[in-house]
């Protein structure tokens, strides 16, 4: 039950939600003498915090502070690892599309598309990994079914082994871990995204593998560092991916 809940549970606590909380928090204490003070204190925290999240420079300094960084690899690398199979975890999927056709999120499909590049210069075999998530609908096909069919579709590449059941990337790393085994593989190449990394190899290695990290989609900022600074959409969004993952890194390290 509380597994179900969890999508739910980090909306709450993630911003922009408790920063919203936070000044209603505020508002609702404007009526009382005594806590007027605090409430401007609190409506102030709320709207400073969200302009600063907002800030791509903000994003990037808090992902080199809270998340491990890891370096991109070479095909040669992945070869010398002498890995049984390159694993892609799940990024995402699109529902109820126009033509009612599941496809992949745009994180989804980077993966994909860095893991067939690896795929096609080691020959390594694929393994995609992706339930239906703690909160998506359950009359859908699973992501791992929709890689399988966009790596073909798409990129003419085969999909060896499907992980089908993951709701989360502890699932996913358990589950996979249960597939392989059963061929004999213990070495993979593990592909996600740079921000997703630290917490995958962590729970893929504790599930049995030997791992050879292969992110992509590294956080970077540009020449522009001025226009950066600006609060806006994209600096906010990439500031909430960082705190996601450094609040289910901290999660994780209390579990264990």
């Amino acid at each position: 039950m509380l597994a179900e809940l969890k999508p739910y549970l980090t909306a709450i606590v993630m911003p922009p939600c408790s920063l919203i909380l936070l000044m209603i928090m505020g508002w609702l204490m404007l009526g009382s003498k005594k806590y007027m003070g605090r409430g401007k204190g609190l409506i102030a925290l709320a709207i400073l915090a969200l302009g600063l999240l907002s800030s791509s420079n903000v994003a990037i300094w808090l992902n080199n502070q809270l998340l491990p960084q890891y370096a991109m690899i070479s095909a040669n690398e992945a070869l010398k690892s002498q890995s049984g199979a390159i694993v892609i975890l799940g990024g995402g999927v699109e529902m109820d599309l126009p033509d009612g056709v599941v496809q992949l999120q745009s994180p989804a499909l980077d993966r994909l598309r860095y893991a067939v590049e690896l795929h096609r210069k080691t020959l390594i075999p694929l393994l995609v990994s992706g339930g239906k998530g703690w909160g998506a609908k359950t009359d859908f096909e699973s992501e791992a079914h929709v890689s399988q069919r966009v790596a073909n579709e798409a990129f003419g590449v085969e999909v060896k082994w499907l992980e089908s059941q993951a709701h989360d990337t502890q699932e996913s790393a358990l589950n996979t871990f249960k597939l392989l085994q059963a061929q004999g593989i213990s070495k993979i190449v593990l592909v996600t995204h740079a921000w997703h990394m630290p917490r995958s190899t962590h729970q893929f290695e504790a599930a049995g593998f030997e791992v050879l990290p292969a992110p992509m989609g590294h956080i970077t900022g540009s020449n522009e560092v001025f226009l950066q600074s600006i609060p806006s959409a994209g600096g906010l969004r990439t500031s909430l991916i960082v705190l996601r993952e450094a609040l289910g890194m901290l999660v994780m390290n209390l579990k264990s």
